[in-house]
């Protein structure tokens, strides 16, 4: 009785806040591409060489991939096909094979870098060697891909994305000298000199990637959105949005609080590898908070590497749309 209840609850069209829920998941499978450990590294380099400065560069290119994840969902939706598929039916087969190999080529070398980013997490956590990580990874990100169907795929990403925030504010609560003033100033206010300006084309790169969508255009059709009733379409369209800016927001949150924890704990000392990250953690915080860190990380590398995967397939698939 009480099931059926709260069904009609949810049901009842005077909550449609509560239909937002229904609609999670799309978003936070593409959030996901801009918090892989290239974010980390980008991320903990930024924070340990200009402490709070370059968070602005966060802010930025959240907003321009918001921009883009919701254009390029909404051709999904209205379409009914991901943004491969049009690129082969409404492109020169010149010009949409070279754009679309390029894209199948960026993927896999994500997947790679996103593989071994698991690997060194397995080493910092386990001391495995990092090819017997890498090949482990590999195993789990394979066997993820072909073994599940799509909800189950989404369902372990959301919860992954959650463990990787909560293990960050985790972190973020053991610091306590965070210059919160600064924090604030640093998300607004645009710095950039020369020594900056590699690390602010980093950040932009691994936030802002290209694959991402083509897997958003893709995985947004998975609640069947694209139907013929236009009403019924543009209340989706309009969920849709919330669901990308929601993700956005939770991405722009992870990839700050990397920034933050970086710039509390090294800055000015310098940190161009994970390994050493986690090494100078233990020191400063205790050996909870760098086991921690490297769960994160390790969640961050084996679900960014099968979203690289589906992203990836998705592509090439969409190459062979007309044949």
């Amino acid at each position: 009785m009480k099931r059926i209840k709260m069904r009609r609850f949810l049901q009842d069209k005077k909550y449609p806040a509560l239909d937002f829920l229904k609609y999670v998941g799309p978003g936070l499978i593409v959030a996901v591409g801009f918090i892989d450990p290239g974010n980390w590294a980008a991320n903990l380099a930024a924070g340990s060489q200009f402490g709070y400065k370059l968070l602005w560069v966060i802010t930025l290119s959240t907003i321009m991939l918001a921009f883009l994840q919701h254009n390029v969902a909404h051709l999904g939706i209205v379409t009914g096909k991901c943004l491969s598929e049009n690129a082969t039916q409404y492109l020169r087969p010149w010009l949409s094979r070279t754009v679309l190999g390029t894209g199948v080529l960026a993927s896999i070398s994500t997947a790679v870098a996103e593989i071994l980013g698991g690997a060194i997490a397995l080493q910092m956590l386990f001391k495995l060697p990092i090819v017997v990580g890498a090949i482990l990874t590999a195993g789990l990100v394979i066997w993820f891909l072909f073994s599940n169907s799509y909800p189950k795929i989404e369902k372990v990403i959301i919860g992954f994305v959650s463990l990787i925030g909560i293990a960050l504010l985790l972190e973020i609560f053991i610091i306590p000298h965070i210059n919160w003033g600064q924090a604030a100033k640093g998300m607004v206010i645009p710095f950039v000199d020369a020594k900056s300006m590699p690390i602010i084309m980093s950040a932009l790169g691994v936030v802002v990637m290209p694959h991402n969508l083509f897997l958003h255009s893709e995985v947004i059709q998975s609640r069947q959105w694209n139907l013929k009733d236009e009403a019924v379409m543009e209340r989706q369209l309009r969920f849709e949005f919330f669901d990308t800016i929601f993700s956005m927001f939770l991405g722009w949150v992870i990839n700050s609080a990397i920034i933050i924890i970086a710039a509390a704990l090294f800055f000015p000392r310098i940190v161009t590898e994970i390994n050493q990250a986690q090494e100078m953690l233990v020191p400063l915080l205790g050996p909870v908070a760098a086991i921690i860190f490297a769960i994160a990380f390790l969640f961050a590398g084996v679900a960014s590497s099968v979203t690289a995967g589906m992203a990836g397939g998705s592509i090439f698939a969409g190459i062979f749309a007309e044949l």
